[in-house]
């Protein structure tokens, strides 16, 4: 039986693209891959349900840091977070703390949906966070929040 949210094949085709991408960047170094009984631990453990483009994220990649040092830092269930889901700095409302930006700022995403965002925590409001539909949207983002242009040649380069 398939998992309930399951997420399509081109989107783990592009999410093992993307993931690829980012790892080629300097200053990248990802975890090795979290396994299905890690991630239904932590979900069992958290009593929550993870977005499926999260836990695709997690079977590629247990987090890690990209483009360190001034990139993000990426959490995951062998690697959580060290604010947990109740933390005063965390936002209400069904979030989890999927990483932390250079300045503070946490990526978050929904445990009521695929939704990640990228939230003010000095600012302790939505108002200017930035949306995702998902946390792949997430991932294809982040050459651009971090400042990394491509040339054009499709390479990167700062």
């Amino acid at each position: 039986m398939p998992e309930q949210n399951a997420i399509p094949c081109q989107a783990e085709a592009a999410m093992s693209r993307i993931v690829a991408h980012l790892a080629s960047l300097d200053g990248t170094e990802l975890y090795p891959a979290a396994t299905d009984a890690q991630i239904a631990d932590f979900e069992r453990d958290q009593d929550v349900t993870l977005p499926a483009t999260f836990k695709q994220w997690l079977r590629i990649s247990d987090g890690g840091r990209l483009c360190f040092p001034a990139g993000i830092e990426l959490f995951g269930v062998a690697r959580p977070p060290l604010l947990e889901l109740d933390d005063p700095y965390t936002p209400d409302g069904g979030w989890l703390v999927a990483g932390m930006m250079l300045d503070t700022d946490l990526v978050l995403v929904s445990l009521n949906g695929e939704e990640t965002v990228i939230y003010n925590r000095e600012g302790d409001t939505f108002d200017d966070a930035v949306y995702y539909r998902d946390f792949l949207a997430f991932l294809e983002d982040v050459p651009h929040q971090l400042d990394i242009k491509e040339d054009t040649a499709g390479t990167l380069g700062t």
